[in-house]
């Protein structure tokens, strides 16, 4: 990958992440997650990946299965 490509990469994972941190803030609870660790440039990076069409495997068990 080039510095272009890379620099684009980065750039679309911070405008990702800047969102999330908005809705959270948007939602009030951006401090809580805060208080418990929550890395919104992990978040980003599978909302990036959503969007480019790959699937997105989450921890856990589905409720009710």
């Amino acid at each position: 990958m080039d510095r272009d490509d890379e620099a684009a990469k980065t750039a679309r994972q911070m405008r990702v992440a800047e969102a999330v941190v908005e809705e959270l803030h948007r939602q009030g609870v951006a401090e809580v997650m805060a208080n418990l660790g929550f890395d919104p440039t992990r978040m980003a990076q599978a909302v990036i990946r959503a969007a480019d069409g790959d699937v997105i495997q989450f921890p856990g068990r589905l409720r009710g299965h």
